[in-house]
């Protein structure tokens, strides 16, 4: 539809309902998916950045859920990550941790819970103990479409959170959907600072900032 170097702006017909906007942001460079429905829309087709692409959508009813930051592992680090081994402390969780995961969710804020978004059904859930008790959580799950992506999160309890639990969990995780064939993606809110710094310590690179409609039941 549009590309004037900095922003383009493409329609996807393979782009479900939920998924109708997808915006990327690397650097100064704007990548914009759009379904058919959502590019007929009043302002659409004229947007020339970021900016009124998000004026379109909101004019037309579209509420998007707000840009998080993504995370990738370089060629180098996933190769070094691969030729470890998880940390004693870690190992996948399974049903039978329900007992466990229940306290650590109620040990946890719901901020956090929101935020993370790790449950014990998820695709893939690791976690780390101390003395028994859960203190780390991380699950995957692969991302949309036909990517061969899993996205991470992972939740450390708060008075366990700086001495490398989570860095271990999410180490864990990526081995495992490496050896699956998938692509770990981390994934976070832009104020997250914790979030963010973990990603680096788990020695995940950015690639941009990526945004898409609220869900429905949001």
């Amino acid at each position: 539809m549009t590309d004037t170097g900095t922003f383009r702006l493409a329609i996807d017909d393979d782009l479900d309902h939920e998924s109708r906007a997808q915006i990327l942001v690397r650097g100064d460079r704007t990548y914009a998916l759009v379904d058919r429905a959502t590019a007929g829309l009043p302002g659409i087709a004229d947007a020339v950045d970021e900016r009124s692409l998000r004026a379109a959508l909101d004019s037309g009813g579209v509420v998007m859920n707000g840009p998080d930051h993504l995370f990738f592992l370089p060629g180098g680090r996933k190769a070094d990550l691969l030729a470890g081994r998880d940390a004693p402390s870690v190992r996948q969780l399974t049903t039978a941790d329900a007992e466990a995961f229940e306290a650590f969710e109620a040990a946890s804020s719901d901020q956090d819970l929101d935020d993370a978004y790790v449950e014990l059904d998820h695709w893939v859930v690791f976690g780390a103990f101390d003395s028994g008790r859960l203190v780390a959580a991380g699950s995957a799950y692969p991302f949309e479409g036909d990517t061969q992506l899993a996205d991470l999160g992972v939740l450390t309890l708060a008075d366990r959170r700086g001495r490398g639990y989570g860095c271990a969990v999410v180490h864990a995780m990526a081995r495992h959907v490496i050896a699956l064939g998938y692509e770990p993606q981390y994934r976070c809110q832009l104020d997250n600072a914790g979030s963010i710094a973990l990603a680096a310590k788990a020695g995940f690179a950015e690639f941009g900032t990526w945004d898409q409609p609220l869900p429905a039941d949001d």
